[in-house]
């Protein structure tokens, strides 16, 4: 697809929005416990009485929600929880998750600035292509099926969500990012020219998951070198803020 009209596309369906007000903080609170609690059986509801899904690294991290125009409903979320300046010992979610001997990797990366990308996670109506319900962090990037007289177009959530992340990174000066994701979402991001470097063995967390990280520059100068189209848009959308520079610096 061309870069015009992906980029149309993708204006057209979502917008990408950072959930900086309690407001929008509150609505990435209500969908988290509702893939979490609700549609997937990630988190006890009961310890979150209130609707809300929230732990203890909300205070340290920065919120996106990826909003569908046209309904104004909330296709996805994602956090990128930064790391602890004012408390050094405070370890990243992937370093509590890692067996022991899993550990040594992750623990050799600059910890002032490794972030992590969590909560990444779509909407159940968003995910509705057949093999894809139980996957609360994957969009379909094939064909779509019809929803209210449109095409579905999964791809892009996960391309904003994404672009959401890179947005962050830069903001904070993180050089590596790290998470634990589906196998599924691994290979979906690699699709649109993003790949992690997997640590280890799969991990019983939400599910099957890997560990993963990625320096932030080689993710930039692989997708500039590819022109890829996620470069070609993010690019495009993102020099006007520096934000393109600051990430390759």
């Amino acid at each position: 697809m061309h870069i015009q009209d992906f980029g149309v596309t993708y204006t057209n369906y979502f917008d990408l929005v950072r959930a900086d007000t309690p407001d929008l903080l509150d609505e990435a609170y209500r969908l988290r416990y509702q893939v979490y609690c609700v549609e997937n059986a990630f988190e006890n509801p009961a310890e979150h009485s209130d609707g809300r899904e929230t732990d203890v690294d909300d205070d340290r991290s920065v919120h996106a929600l990826l909003v569908h125009r046209r309904t104004g409903t909330y296709a996805g979320t994602v956090r990128v929880i930064l790391p602890s300046h004012r408390e050094p010992g405070r370890v990243l979610p992937i370093q509590r998750i890692l067996a022991p001997h899993q550990r040594g990797f992750a623990e050799c990366l600059p910890r002032p600035t490794t972030a992590e990308i969590s909560r990444f996670l779509v909407s159940k109506e968003f995910r509705r292509r057949r093999g894809e319900e139980r996957h609360a962090d994957v969009g379909s990037p094939g064909d779509a099926l019809a929803m209210s007289g449109e095409r579905r177009v999964d791809a892009y959530i996960t391309f904003g969500l994404m672009r959401g992340v890179l947005e962050i990174c830069s903001e904070y000066g993180a050089t590596h990012i790290c998470a634990v994701m589906e196998p599924a979402l691994i290979r979906l991001l690699r699709r649109i020219g993003l790949y992690f470097t997997e640590i280890g063995d799969l991990v019983n967390h939400h599910g099957l998951r890997q560990p993963c990280v990625a320096r932030l520059e080689n993710l930039v100068e692989r997708n500039r070198a590819d022109e890829t189209l996620l470069w070609q848009y993010t690019a495009s959308v993102l020099q006007s803020q520096d934000c393109v520079a600051a990430i390759a610096a």
